[in-house]
């Protein structure tokens, strides 16, 4: 009986601190990992990119910045791997089937954004951060846990200030430079179009197949 009891004791030790472990792994690793990715990514609209190219020097600063980046997604790798299951809400399984058609639409845009001059890009405000946030909707729509909720809820909101604040820079700098509508610069190509639907179509079929290698989550059955 009493090696049972101290069996028993050390069970419930060992959970308590697996859960500590993981809970730690949520507040110190995911959460600043994706406040420090955010943040690195908003110095321009805070008005501090400027200042410290200035005084640091531009390659100094696209080192240290480069650094601070793989410093967050190290965090955040590291924070969403061991960060506690906590169910918030059981997402609809009859709804994951859209993620499929919304991650697909983000890689799109994502590598629409990273062309030259489309239609898209013509017709999209700011293809890439709208693909971010497809990204991030897609996955919540499959994942109601805290963590994911975290890593899928944040970023989208990120994007959406990106937005604002980039069309904020873009129509101050069309009134002091006297041109409320300026005519676009480049004429749209609709190969480019159509190299981001293949390259989109391609880049997703290998997260698709990869996914549980590269992210620990199989989304296609092995035979």
């Amino acid at each position: 009986m009493r090696l049972r009891k101290q069996g028993s004791a050390r069970r419930q030790g060992q959970k308590k601190i697996d859960v500590n472990a993981s809970t730690l792994a949520l507040v110190m690793l995911l959460i600043p990992g994706l406040l420090l990715f955010m943040g690195l990514h908003l110095l321009r609209e805070l008005g501090v990119r400027e200042r410290l190219q200035t005084r640091l020097g531009t390659g100094r600063y696209r080192l240290l910045f480069s650094i601070a980046i793989l410093l967050s997604l190290v965090l955040i790798v590291q924070g969403k791997s061991g960060a506690p299951f906590i169910q918030l809400w059981v997402p609809p399984f009859n709804l994951r089937s859209f993620t499929h058609l919304i991650m697909l639409s983000s890689t799109m845009l994502f590598i629409a954004g990273s062309l030259p001059h489309s239609f898209t890009r013509e017709l999209v405000i700011h293809p890439m951060l709208l693909g971010v946030i497809l990204w991030g909707v897609a996955h919540l729509i499959s994942n109601g846990d805290l963590a994911s909720v975290l890593l899928f809820g944040l970023p989208p909101l990120w994007a959406v200030v990106k937005i604002v604040s980039l069309e904020r820079v873009r129509q101050r700098t069309k009134m002091a430079a006297g041109h409320p509508v300026s005519p676009p610069a480049l004429r749209p190509a609709l190969q480019w179009d159509a190299a981001a639907v293949v390259l989109g179509v391609i880049a997703y079929t290998v997260f698709l197949v990869f996914h549980g290698q590269l992210f620990g989550l199989a989304l296609i059955a092995t035979v």
